[in-house]
C-alpha cells in the first residue's frame, strides 16, 4: 500500500507543481461538487466597470470570497460551496449593489450581471429573490436536487427515488414509500444502462463499471446533482454522473432530526380478484398458480436520521456529523417470511479548517452498513438458496484548496473507498439446518431453485479503491474573449479480490425433475484483480463575445489491468477423487499464479460544445454538443483471465442408480461447456476499449422569475463493445437440430406447439473463450431522445418540477426478464455469441417517462406536496429453455422483442406537513408530515414469468404470465423532522 501511495502521490505533486507554474487547470464540471457566479459589472450607460469589488458571503463559507472587476468588467467567483449567497459589488463613487438569495447549485455556472448606479448620496440597494435559473454558458444538462427537492418532496430518502423524479432518467424497479429499501435499483440515461460514475463529496465510489453500492446517509446531502448529457472532458464513461456533496456544518450551531414509521396497519391491500384464485388469467393473461392473499408489502419500516453541526472554533473551523437507521421487514409474494432490510450509517463525520485567509483543509469520513437477510427470496429462489448479505464501505477523504489569486483556485484531494460484499449461504447464520443442506439444483424450463438446495454462486468481495484528484483553475482575459481554462489530474487504483465458494462444489441443472446436466466447480478461491487508471483533461470554457461562449475539452485515460502473484488450491468433490480425466485432474490442481499484465490502453477523446445567449440577457440559450466517452474496465477485463477465477466444468448427468447425485466419474456424460474465468477465458491481445458518442441539443428559456423551460435532443451510441465469444465454436454451430416448443401453455401435443430450428456443434469442437470486440456491426447501439422539461425553483411558496421524455433504443437484446419483486419485466441489452441465443440482430425498442413533482404552502405554514410518476413498461418476447446435444440447455426467445410490452406504471404519492416555530432565540422548527405512496392503490404487475415452462401434473398450463410481484400497496408514512 505505502509503494502504491508514493506511485500514485508523485505524478500529483508534478502536476500540481506544473499548475501553479503555467497557471493553468482546474476542477472538471463532472467532478466538481462546487458551483460558479461569474458576470459583467457596467454603470447606467451601458459602459463596463473595471475595479469593481465583488464579494459573495453565505452560511455555506467560513471565509468570504471577494474579487476585483477586469478591464472588460467581467468577474469569476469560483468553486463555491452550494447555497443561498449573497453577492455585493462596490465602487466608489456608485451605490453599492446588493443581490441577495442567490441560489449556487454544484456544477454549474450562473450568470449574474450587475448595473451600478452613480452615487448622488451613498447608499446601498438591494434586491432580494432574483436568483438566475439558465445557465447561458455550460452544456452539462442534469438535476440538481437542492435542500427543497431532497426533503420537501415525499420519497424513498434515497438516491434511486430521487433518480425516478428526475428528468433523463428512466427507473428500472419502482419504489412505493421505501418498498426496495436495500436494493440497488438500475436505471437508464437517455438510453444509455451502463458506464456511470458516482462521487460522493468528491470520493470515487462507482462500483465496478455501473453501479455505486450506495444506501447513503441521506440527511447529510447538501445537494445531490444528476448529469445526464452534455457532459465536459471531467467526465470519463458514457453514462451518468452521480455528484453527492454533504453539508458541512457553519458558524452557528444547527442541525435536524428526522424519523418516520410505518407499519401493516398504514399498509393497505392491493392483491387483484384474479390473483386470490389460482389459474384464474386477468384480461392480459396474468396469473398465480397458487392463491395469493397478500402482496409484497411491507409489514413494517422506521427510519431515524438526527445529524448536527457548527463551530469548533468560529470563522476557523466546523464540523458535522450525521447518523441514519433505515431497518425495514418486507413480505415477498406468497410467502409468510419476512424478508429484511437493515440500513445503518454508523457514522458520516466531516472536518472544514479554515488554514489562512485563502487555504482549507476538508476531512470526510462516512461508515456505511446493510444487512439484508434474505436476499433475492421469492417465487423462483427458495429460503435455502437465498442470500445473506451483511455488507460494509467506508468512503473517506483529505483535501486541500486553495485561492492562488482572484484568477486561480487549487485542489488537492487524496481519499479511498472501501467495500465489502458478502453474499453469504443460509446455513451460516443458522437460518437453514446445515443437516438439511443439500447441492443445489435448478429447473431448466422455469430457473426455479430447488427447495432446501444452495444457490450458484456465493461469494465474500472486498473491494478498495485509493484515488488522488489534483485540480486547479485559471482565467485569462483578452485572448478574444475572456478564457476559463480547465486542466487536472486524476490517478486510482481499483483492486477487487473476490472470494468465491459453491457448497458440495456442485450444482445440478434438471430438466422438470429429471437429471439433465451438473456443475462442477473449483472453489474456494480468492483472486486479486488490479486496474491502474492514470487521467488527464483539459477543458476551456470560452466566452467568445457577449452571447456565445465555446466549451472545448480533452481527456486522456491510460489503464493497466492484471493481477499480483497470487495461488489456490481447490477443495474438489469427493465423487471424482479418481477421475483420471487430464480435464478433471487440472481442474482441481493446486496453482501459483505469476504476477502478469494482460491489458493496457489509452485514449483520447474530445468534447465540443458551444451555448449561445440569443437576448444576451441570460434567460433563453441554445446549446449544442458533441462528445466522446471511453469505457471503465474496472476489475472486467483481468477478471476474465485470471487463473484465480472461479469456474465451472459443465457436463451432461448420466444419472445411474437414480438417485439425482454424483457418484463416481461414470456418471459424467458429455463435456459440454466451461464456464466462468478461471484461466478458461483469454483476454483478446488487440482488445480495443469501447466508446461511446453523444451529440445534442438543448434550448432553454426563462419563462418567467425563477421559471425556466427546456427542449432537449439527445442522441448517444455505444461502439467497439466487448464481450466473451467462444472463437472455437462461434462458427462451427452448422448442425440443424429440430426441437419442439410446447407453446404459451406449456402443453405438449395441442395447436399452439412449433417446431424451433436450433444449431449444434459437432461433438468434441473444442472451446476457445475469448474477451474480446465483435466485429459484427449489429452489436453496435443507438438511443435517440426527445425531451421537455420545466422547472420552478421554490419560491412565494410553490415549486414544480416536470418533464416528459421518449425514448428510442436500437440494440441487441436478450431473451430472459426479471422475476425479482425489486426488478422490472421486460428484455434488455445483452449479446451472445451463441447462434441460437441471438435469433435476431439489432431490434429498436421504445421506453418513455412522464414526470411532476411540486409543492404548495397554504396558510399557517401548512403545505402540500406530491409526485407523479407514470413509466412506460419495458417490450418483451417469450422465450423457452430447449436442449441440443452438444450445446446443452439454451434459453432461446421466440418472439420479436416487439411483441409485448409490460404492463405501464403509475404512482401517485401526496405528503401533507404542518410546521411549528418554538419559541426561543434558537428553538428551531418543528414539522409534522404525513405521506402517501400510491394514492391510487395500483395493482400492476411489474414481473412475470415470460419463459414458459413445462406444464406440471394436474394443472391446466405452465407458468408463462406467472405474476412474481405487483405493485406494492398504497402506504401511509408518518414523520417527524425538527430543524434548528
Amino acid at each position: 500500500m505505502r509503494r502504491w501511495r508514493i506511485e500514485v502521490l508523485r505524478p500529483v505533486l508534478y502536476v500540481a507543481l506544473l499548475a501553479l507554474a503555467i497557471g493553468i487547470a482546474s476542477p472538471a464540471a463532472a467532478q466538481e461538487f462546487r458551483g460558479r457566479i461569474s458576470g459583467t459589472v457596467t454603470d447606467n450607460s451601458g459602459g463596463v466597470l473595471p475595479g469593481v469589488t465583488v464579494t459573495a458571503t453565505s452560511p455555506a463559507m467560513i471565509q468570504p470570497q471577494a474579487v476585483v472587476t477586469g478591464a472588460d468588467g467581467v468577474y469569476r467567483l469560483i468553486a463555491l460551496p452550494a447555497g443561498l449567497y449573497t453577492v455585493t459589488f462596490e465602487l466608489s463613487g456608485f451605490n453599492s449593489l446588493k443581490r441577495e438569495g442567490i441560489r449556487v447549485v454544484i456544477n454549474q455556472t450562473l450568470t449574474l450581471n450587475a448595473e451600478l448606479q452613480v452615487a448622488s448620496l451613498q447608499e446601498t440597494v438591494t434586491v432580494s429573490g432574483e436568483s438566475p435559473v439558465v445557465d447561458t454558458s455550460t452544456t452539462t444538462v442534469g438535476t440538481n436536487f437542492t435542500k427543497e427537492l431532497l426533503t420537501e418532496i415525499p420519497n424513498a430518502r434515497d438516491i434511486w427515488a430521487a433518480m425516478a423524479q428526475a428528468p433523463g432518467f428512466q427507473v428500472t424497479g419502482y419504489d412505493v414509500g421505501g418498498s426496495h429499501t436495500g436494493t440497488q435499483t438500475g436505471y437508464v440515461t437517455y438510453g444509455v444502462s451502463q458506464q456511470n460514475t458516482t462521487r460522493i463529496d468528491g470520493v470515487n465510489t462507482s462500483e465496478g463499471t455501473s453501479a455505486n453500492a450506495g444506501y447513503f446517509d441521506f440527511g447529510s446531502f447538501e445537494e445531490f446533482q444528476l448529469g445526464g448529457a452534455g457532459n465536459d472532458a471531467a467526465q470519463d464513461v458514457p453514462g451518468a454522473s452521480l455528484n453527492i456533496t454533504v453539508k458541512s456544518g457553519g458558524d452557528r450551531f444547527s442541525g435536524n432530526w428526522y424519523s418516520d414509521w410505518e407499519n401493516h396497519s398504514t399498509i393497505s391491500d392491493n392483491v387483484p380478484d384474479y390473483l386470490k384464485t389460482p389459474f384464474q388469467k386477468s384480461s392480459d393473461g396474468f396469473f398465480t398458480r397458487t392463491a395469493v392473499q397478500r402482496g409484497n408489502q411491507i409489514d413494517r419500516q422506521y427510519d431515524i436520521n438526527p445529524n448536527v453541526g457548527g463551530p469548533l472554533w468560529r470563522g476557523k473551523a466546523w464540523f458535522f456529523t450525521s447518523w441514519r437507521l433505515n431497518d425495514q421487514y418486507k413480505y415477498v409474494l406468497g410467502f409468510d417470511e419476512l424478508a429484511r432490510s437493515k440500513l445503518s450509517n454508523k457514522y458520516t463525520l466531516k472536518g472544514t479548517f479554515q488554514l489562512s485567509k485563502n487555504n482549507q483543509l476538508i476531512a470526510f469520513l462516512n461508515k456505511r452498513e446493510k444487512l439484508q437477510a434474505l436476499r433475492e427470496f421469492g417465487p423462483t429462489v427458495p429460503l435455502s438458496a437465498a442470500y445473506y448479505q451483511s455488507s460494509r464501505n467506508y468512503p473517506w477523504k483529505f483535501e486541500w484548496t486553495s485561492v492562488l489569486s482572484s484568477r486561480m483556485f487549487l485542489d488537492v484531494l487524496a481519499g479511498n473507498w472501501y467495500n465489502f460484499f458478502p453474499l453469504r449461504p443460509q446455513t451460516e447464520v443458522g437460518v437453514w439446518p446445515i443437516d438439511k443442506f443439500v447441492p443445489g439444483r435448478i429447473n431448466l424450463n422455469d430457473n426455479t431453485y430447488f427447495a432446501g438446495g444452495a444457490n450458484d454462486s456465493y461469494q465474500d468481495q472486498k473491494r478498495f479503491k485509493p484515488q488522488t484528484l489534483t485540480t486547479l483553475s485559471f482565467f485569462q482575459d483578452g485572448w478574444h474573449g475572456a478564457h476559463d481554462f480547465k486542466f487536472g489530474f486524476e490517478a486510482r487504483r481499483d483492486r477487487r479480490i473476490l472470494g468465491n465458494d459453491e457448497p458440495f462444489n456442485i450444482f445440478y441443472r434438471d430438466r422438470d425433475g429429471v437429471p439433465s446436466e451438473l456443475e462442477i466447480y473449483n472453489g474456494p478461491v480468492a483472486p486479486t484483480n488490479d486496474v491502474n487508471v492514470r487521467s488527464a483533461f483539459v477543458q476551456d470554457n470560452w466566452k467568445f463575445n457577449e452571447k456565445l461562449t465555446l466549451n472545448l475539452g480533452f481527456r486522456v485515460d491510460h489503464y493497466t489491468d492484471g493481477w499480483p502473484e497470487q495461488q489456490f488450491a481447490p477443495a474438489g468433490v469427493p465423487a471424482l477423487a479418481n477421475a483420471t480425466d487430464p480435464r478433471i485432474v487440472s481442474f482441481f490442481a493446486a496453482k501459483t499464479i505469476s504476477a502478469q499484465i494482460v491489458a493496457r490502453s489509452t485514449t483520447a477523446g474530445p468534447r465540443a460544445g458551444f451555448a449561445y445567449d440569443l437576448a444576451g440577457n441570460g434567460k433563453s440559450v441554445v446549446k449544442g454538443y458533441y462528445g466522446r466517452f471511453y469505457f471503465n474496465s474496472a476489475d472486467l477485463i483481468a477478471d476474465n483471465q485470471n487463473p484465480v477465477g472461479f469456474a465451472r466444468l459443465r457436463y451432461q448427468f448420466r444419472d445411474a442408480n437414480g438417485n439425482k447425485l454424483l457418484d463416481s466419474p461414470a456418471e459424467l456424460g458429455n463435456f459440454i461447456t466451461t464456464a466462468g474465468g478461471g484461466g478458461f477465458v483469454t483476454v483478446d491481445p488487440n482488445l480495443k476499449r469501447p466508446y461511446g458518442d453523444e451529440v445534442s441539443a438543448h434550448y432553454e428559456q426563462e419563462i418567467r422569475e425563477g421559471l425556466s423551460g427546456r427542449f432537449s435532443y439527445v442522441y448517444k451510441n455505444l461502439r467497439n463493445e466487448w464481450a466473451e465469444v467462444d472463437l472455437g465454436r462461434v462458427n462451427a454451430q452448422t448442425i440443424p437440430v429440430n426441437v419442439v416448443d410446447r407453446g404459451p401453455d406449456g402443453i405438449l401435443g395441442n395447436a399452439d406447439d412449433a417446431t424451433r430450428t436450433l444449431y449444434d456443434i459437432p461433438a468434441g469442437t473444442p472451446s476457445q473463450r475469448t474477451f474480446t470486440n465483435p466485429t459484427s456491426p449489429q452489436y453496435n447501439s443507438d438511443y435517440n431522445t426527445v425531451e421537455w422539461a420545466v422547472n420552478r425553483r421554490l419560491k412565494g411558496g410553490w415549486m414544480v418540477l416536470t418533464s416528459f421524455e421518449y425514448s428510442w433504443l436500437k440494440e441487441f437484446v436478450g431473451a430472459t426478464s426479471s422475476t425479482s419483486s425489486t426488478g422490472a419485466a421486460g428484455n434488455t441489452k445483452t449479446y451472445s455469441w451463441n447462434r441460437n441465443l441471438r435469433q435476431a440482430d439489432r431490434e429498436t425498442t421504445t421506453i418513455w417517462n412522464y414526470k411532476l413533482i411540486g409543492r404548495y404552502m397554504l396558510p399557517l405554514e401548512v403545505g402540500i406536496s406530491g409526485s407523479y410518476k407514470l413509466q412506460s413498461g419495458r417490450r418483451w418476447g417469450r422465450a423457452v429453455s430447449l436442449s441440443v446435444p452438444n450445446l446443452g440447455a439454451q434459453t432461446v426467445r421466440v418472439e420479436p422483442v416487439t411483441s409485448h410490452r409490460a404492463p405501464n406504471v403509475s404512482i401517485v404519492d401526496l405528503r401533507f406537513d404542518k410546521s411549528i416555530k418554538i419559541p426561543g432565540n434558537n428553538g428551531g422548527r418543528l414539522t409534522a408530515m404525513v405521506d402517501v405512496f400510491n394514492l391510487l392503490n395500483s395493482d400492476v404487475p411489474i414481473t412475470f414469468r415470460t419463459l414458459t415452462g413445462n406444464v406440471a401434473a394436474g394443472q391446466p398450463y405452465g407458468n408463462f404470465g406467472e405474476v412474481t410481484a405487483i405493485l406494492d400497496p398504497r402506504i401511509v408514512r408518518f414523520g417527524i423532522r425538527y430543524d434548528f
